[in-house]
């Protein structure tokens, strides 16, 4: 196709601007082919600008390169919260108690108001502090225990263990409700034990536990020590059956616990936790506090711990004291120490403590007052309205008689044996009144039948922590410890008695490393802990341990009992 030749130069001239807009400079600076015929020459280019004068050298020194910032390490992990603590009350009879507990890995703290218990399971031994006493004794796990075994008569058979059985029923009600934020069930439990005849522990019991239990995080929960080694002496054998899940148990929130003995009388302790939280404790907390006193052993804690408890009950009686809070309508009877008017060793505090708690087992309202002069006025100003005053006044051995029969009960006992011969003891008691007149005066007699024997035994663990007992809960602790059960550890019921303890630990089929501690409370182990050292208190300073002459154990609590008795009969009269 033949296009005009005008239209052919526009179109060249298009293409020259074209490529001069799209080259390089270096590119633009080549020489051009001449114009064909008919084509203008093309415009010259123009001439490059001049260069720039290069900027002189720098004197100035480089710059330092930039730091690197080191990265930030990471946070370092939160530790993980394991610790427990909670608040614990116990209420038996119309007595309510309240108890602490802590748990940091391998260690447990035990606050029974003035006692405290740590449990130190990564060093194998338990701590017992008595804060108002500044003192502490350290007992290693697995220490023999130091209750004495009440000795049989000479040429008496050794007892031949029997058949014990126990039926634990276990029943899982359904019911559920959230408790500290943890789901709880409610189980209930019926233990029955039934000794065949012949057994060495011939007492009948049942018991009905209702409860609320729940499951604890794993960091929380911590392996109790709570079943006790099996009492010395004739052991019978255990024959257990459970019907039900024990893993139901878990661990108790709440309880109430239903004990029938061979009376039939029922006898109520519940226990309810307050406050649980999961935290972080301090290490401190599971140690000897500074500053305490270690006692060597139990005898020098035991004396430290009376001497402070008499030191409180003085102050008790001061001027600026306040007064007691009484029982509406019931008589309180305040107990001086009791003065021993013979020539024999006899621990006086321990025996007005257990003529006070003969008083508050025929539902008196009594408690322990320090000696002091006219103690009665300074009761009466507090609160008082009788003071019971006791003077032993005769102790002897009825059978031999003379120094020659003291000799023989003596060489007996030091050989390991017991006083055959009978011992016989007299206490003269006048209930005073504030004014200082005496209501009531009379003398009780008491006497043995031929030395220790297992109802000695008993009345130890009825009359167990007399002094402790003051130290932990104050002056009325005794009446509920008594008017419950006995052997009850301020409202710790069946927990606190290591015996009924142990069956419970047996009925559940749970013996060391079967599911140990588990539905049991919490405080079990520790509570155990304290009435075997309390047990043990008494029988050191009642002359049962080391003994260097005739016992007069069993007289003196035969006249108590009778001395008791004699008061209540009295005052009922009005």
């Amino acid at each position: 196709m033949n296009f005009p030749a005008s239209r052919v130069h526009l179109l060249a001239a298009a293409a020259v601007v074209m490529s001069f807009l799209c080259v390089s400079p270096l590119q633009a600076q080549t020489p051009q082919r001449p114009a064909g015929a008919g084509q203008k020459p093309a415009p010259a280019p123009r001439p490059a600008a001049p260069t720039a004068k290069p900027p002189a050298p720098s004197t100035a020194k480089p710059a330092a390169p930039a730091a690197v910032k080191p990265a930030e390490p990471a946070p370092p992990p939160k530790p993980v919260v394991q610790d427990l603590r909670m608040k614990t009350v116990y209420t038996a009879a119309a007595q309510k108690t309240e108890s602490v507990t802590y748990r940091k890995g391998q260690r447990e703290r035990f606050e029974f108001g003035e006692i405290v218990v740590i449990k130190q399971h990564d060093l194998k031994r338990t701590l017992q502090i008595m804060r108002a006493a500044n003192s502490y004794m350290v007992v290693p796990d697995g220490a023999p225990p130091t209750v004495p075994v009440p000795a049989a008569a000479p040429g008496a058979a050794a007892p031949t263990p029997g058949v014990v059985t126990v039926l634990t029923a276990i029943t899982d009600t359904g019911e559920r409700k959230t408790l500290f934020g943890l789901q709880a069930r409610r189980v209930r439990t019926v233990i029955d034990k039934q000794p065949a005849p012949g057994a060495c522990d011939p007492a009948k019991l049942h018991i009905e536990t209702d409860g609320w239990y729940v499951d604890l995080p794993v960091p929380a929960q911590t392996a109790q020590d709570v079943v006790p080694p099996p009492p010395a002496g004739c052991v019978d054998e255990v024959k257990a059956t459970v019907t039900g899940d024990p893993k139901v148990l878990g661990f108790p929130i709440s309880y109430a616990t239903t004990i029938l003995g061979e009376d039939g009388k029922p006898s109520v302790v519940a226990m309810e936790i307050s406050e649980l939280e999961i935290t972080t404790l301090d290490a401190a907390l599971f140690d000897v506090p500074p500053g305490m006193t270690e006692a060597g052993n139990l005898q020098a804690l035991t004396r430290a711990v009376s001497d402070a408890s008499e030191a409180k009950l003085a102050a008790a009686l001061s001027p600026s004291a306040p007064a007691i809070e009484k029982t509406p309508g019931v008589a309180l009877v305040g107990v001086p120490e009791i003065v021993n008017k013979t020539n024999q060793q006899i621990d006086t505090r321990m025996l007005r403590g257990r003529l006070v708690s003969e008083l508050a087992e025929l539902k008196l309202n009594a408690a322990p007052l320090a000696a002091a002069p006219n103690v009665a006025q300074q009761a009466g100003a507090h609160g008082y309205d009788y003071v019971l005053v006791a003077e032993v006044t005769d102790l002897k051995v009825s059978s031999g008689g003379g120094i020659g029969g003291v000799l023989r009960a003596a060489s007996k006992v030091a050989g390991g044996g017991s006083s055959a011969e009978p011992t016989e003891a007299a206490i003269t008691i006048r209930l005073v009144q504030p004014d200082g007149k005496a209501r009531y005066t009379t003398t009780s007699k008491g006497k043995n039948g031929g030395g220790l024997d297992a109802k000695t035994g008993l009345g130890l663990a009825r009359f167990a922590g007399t002094m402790y007992m003051n130290m932990m809960t104050g002056r009325m602790m005794m009446n509920a410890l008594n008017q419950s059960m006995a052997g009850n550890l301020g409202g710790m019921g069946m927990l606190g008695n290591p015996s009924l303890m142990n069956m419970q630990t047996q009925g559940l089929g749970m013996r060391a490393g079967i599911q140990a501690g588990l539905g049991l409370d919490p405080t079990a182990g520790a509570a155990s802990f304290l009435m075997q050292q309390s047990m043990a208190s008494n029988a050191l300073t009642s002359g049962l341990l080391g003994a260097q002459g005739p016992s007069f154990e069993e007289a003196l609590g035969d006249a108590l009992k009778n001395a008791a008795k004699s008061v209540s009969d009295n005052l009922r009269r009005k």
